[in-house]
């Protein structure tokens, strides 16, 4: 794996703050209109169909948690999930360090380490998923 610096060329788009400004205002308005309206939770259709929680199940929960400052809930709830929202605040900041600096880092992978990436995320969804099901969350 090498990490590579180079400029950021001018007007090109700051993927990250983009995805956070997205994400975060349509996360922000479904809790509000949680909050306001109490809107039914959706019931999942892959745990009434065969009656195992799917490999998102508990994203709900686990942002309602975040919201109340239960790191420890969101965490349990769904740990893929919750590890998946910390490498995307750490991606947020890192278009925050792109918007001040002005430069950008690329990860550079070799066919190998990208091969084992893949098979290490696959491992991890399948891992949290047996976790969910042993859990019945």
């Amino acid at each position: 794996m090498k990490l590579k610096s180079t400029v950021r060329t001018k007007g090109e788009l700051n993927l990250p703050l983009v995805y956070f400004m997205v994400t975060g205002t349509c996360t922000l308005m479904v809790y509000v209109l949680y909050l306001a309206i109490q809107i039914p939770r959706i019931p999942c259709i892959f745990k009434a169909l065969t009656g195992y929680p799917c490999p998102t199940c508990g994203a709900t929960r686990v942002i309602r948690s975040l919201f109340q400052f239960d790191i420890l809930s969101a965490f349990l709830r769904n740990p893929l999930l919750f590890l998946a929202g910390v490498v995307f605040i750490a991606w947020v900041f890192y278009g925050f360090y792109m918007l001040f600096s002005g430069k950008k880092v690329q990860v550079v992978l070799s066919e190998k380490e990208s091969r084992l990436l893949r098979w290490g995320v696959m491992i991890l969804f399948f891992i949290n998923w047996i976790y969910l099901a042993a859990a019945r969350v």
